[in-house]
């Protein structure tokens, strides 16, 4: 996360940003033993549960669970990036936070794209309002799209026009070279005829930008009957890859915060409409499933998603493929439907604000929304396994256990299916090669993890002693699989584990939220050496007791097709292993 700014600089900055200094400029903070409380900045609530550290400069909130050191909480409260933080905080505490160190050819290559793109907005935009162009394109505007002038400004729209290499023509008077519009992805370069011709024609041209408002990218919609493609996009490019760009989220990030809610949305018309209307708090996912890193992003402004996509078959299908990378990220999601022939873009022209938030207000939690049409007692077996499995990979797929225990209980209540079934079918997707074994204690075995990771986090000095014992691998829980393995990172380039600088290295939001509950805990100083050691060998005996199972799954496989060697062996084995119990 650092790589752009020094890591010198990065550490002046935190140390002269204070954390309880910081956050008291945002919420009122009264003194509580050896931490500060206040009402959480990120949640409604009426009793503090918001906690800082002025020991370990971090935070947590253990109603809505945010939590992360002095950078992180600028990330959440501002929806900074996290150079954008740590800027903030230098220029707070008047420290110079030199340029990024770029190669000079390097510079004017982005430099170049930016240009490029800013040079198409502006070709496009003069085109749609040219004397050839604008009566017939503002009209389709005005009339089939319903858009308003101040619409039609704040999003910028434009038009491709006619002209095989009308852009090319302009951008060249502008002092740039075909070169630069390939590899900004507004012309296309003709092998077989060594020509250069515009990528976009006759097009309504829609622009993309980047959370700092500047154009990156395009869609062009078909203005012309019987066009193959109804819309073209940019390619990807140096400054725009689609599976981590979520269209209209830099006009709309606040409003999501403000709501703490966001409304997904299909395609551009779609959000253009919706925002229009007066519905504000919505991005477009531009006509696919959510990517990881779009849900990441998404995740920075809001921990509740509305799905809200076609009626039709495809426009559910969609909805149900955007779920898992929601989820993943610490999203719950809700599926709203429109009326029968409608999409989000003709709810919003004909019935406005008022009857999207009543469809918001009947959405359904995912589980309800994928088999509200199923019967589950007249399906077939078929159908039902299918399902089941569905949900079990999605189940899987969510890495808070907390959340993920909650959803096998509704998916199991939903499906009627038995609870522990579905829990064993997801730990199967989560790691396939487990045994049956693996969940015999699955709570009791995670408790005593958390518990571990919390304590070396607590007591860094412990960490060699786990680290020589255990490996990432060893966890069952997938989260702390990953924070595990993070602090063996830091400890192996730092020699050392520093709460703060944790949160530096930690991408995933939800992860570091994890962390900040682990760490902010004040766990009694009695003792640890023993807890420490309890812990270790508890854990060892599961470990082994594992192992045990596996090779018993073996012996029985070998036994079963008559290899009497290898069963000799994998008895031996057990039988070694067996006689470690009582030491």
């Amino acid at each position: 996360m650092a790589g752009i700014i020094p890591q010198d600089i990065i550490e002046q900055v935190r140390q002269a940003s204070d954390i309880v200094d910081i956050i008291n400029q945002y919420v009122r903070l009264k003194k509580r033993g050896r931490n500060f409380l206040a009402l959480c900045p990120f949640h409604v609530e009426k009793t503090p549960s918001f906690s800082v550290s002025p020991d370990k400069q971090i935070f947590h909130c253990f109603g809505c669970g945010k939590g992360g050191n002095v950078f992180t909480f600028l990330m959440e409260h501002e929806s900074m990036s996290f150079v954008e933080a740590v800027k903030h905080l230098a220029a707070k505490a008047g420290i110079r936070v030199p340029e990024r160190k770029v190669d000079d050819k390097t510079k004017e290559q982005y430099e170049r794209l930016h240009y490029a793109q800013q040079v198409a907005l502006d070709y496009f935009k003069t085109t749609l309002y040219s004397d050839r162009y604008r009566g017939k394109i503002l009209n389709y505007l005005h009339t089939k799209r319903n858009l308003t002038d101040e619409s039609i400004e704040l999003f910028q729209l434009g038009l491709a026009g006619e002209e095989w290499d009308g852009l090319l023509k302009h951008a060249l008077k502008k002092e740039l070279y075909p070169n630069d519009l390939v590899s900004a992805g507004l012309v296309i370069h003709s092998d077989k005829k060594d020509k250069y011709f515009d990528r976009f024609r006759q097009r309504l041209m829609i622009p993309i930008f980047s959370l700092s408002e500047k154009p990156i990218a395009f869609g062009g919609r078909a203005l012309k009957k019987g066009e193959v493609a109804k819309y073209i996009n940019s390619p990807e490019t140096k400054l725009y890859s689609k599976s981590n760009v979520l269209y209209g989220l830099n006009f709309t990030k606040q409003f999501i915060r403000d709501k703490n809610e966001v409304i997904i949305v299909e395609g551009y018309f779609d959000l253009i409409s919706l925002y229009q209307a007066g519905v504000k708090n919505v991005v477009a996912s531009s006509g696919t499933a959510f990517t990881s890193q779009q849900a990441r992003l998404l995740a920075r402004f809001t921990d509740m998603a509305f799905l809200f996509f076609d009626a039709d078959s495809a426009g559910q299908t969609a909805a149900v493929r955007s779920v898992d990378a929601l989820y993943d990220a610490g999203i719950e999601v809700k599926v709203m439907s429109p009326p029968e022939g409608e999409d989000p873009d003709s709810v919003a022209v004909k019935h406005g604000a008022e009857k999207i938030e009543a469809i918001k207000e009947k959405a359904l939690p995912y589980l309800e929304f994928r088999t509200r049409d199923i019967d589950m007692e007249k399906s077939g077996i078929i159908a039902r396994e299918k399902l089941i499995k569905e949900l079990a990979e999605l189940a899987g797929r969510i890495g808070d256990p907390t959340r993920r225990r909650l959803f096998i209980s509704e998916a199991a209540a939903v499906t009627q299916t038995d609870q522990s079934m579905l829990a064993e079918l997801t730990i199967s997707r989560q790691t396939p090669l487990t045994s049956p074994g693996d969940i015999r204690k699955p709570k009791k075995i995670t408790d005593m993890e958390h518990d571990l990771i919390s304590m070396i986090l607590n007591y860094p000095e412990y960490i060699e002693t786990v680290r020589e014992q255990f490996h990432p691998d060893d966890f069952q829980s997938e989260d702390l699989k990953k924070i595990y393995s993070f602090i063996l990172d830091i400890y192996k380039t730092h020699g050392a584990i520093r709460e703060s600088v944790l949160f530096d290295y930690i991408e995933d939001r939800k992860l570091a939220n994890q962390v900040s509950s682990l760490m902010i805990l004040d766990l009694p100083d009695t003792n640890i050496d023993t807890q420490i050691k309890d812990h270790i060998n508890r854990l060892l005996t599961f470990r082994r007791e594992r192992v045990i199972d596996k090779l018993r799954a073996e012996l029985k496989s070998a036994e079963e097709n008559k290899d009497f060697e290898l069963a000799r062996e994998l008895a031996a084995e057990i039988e070694e292993l067996i006689s470690k119990r009582g030491r």
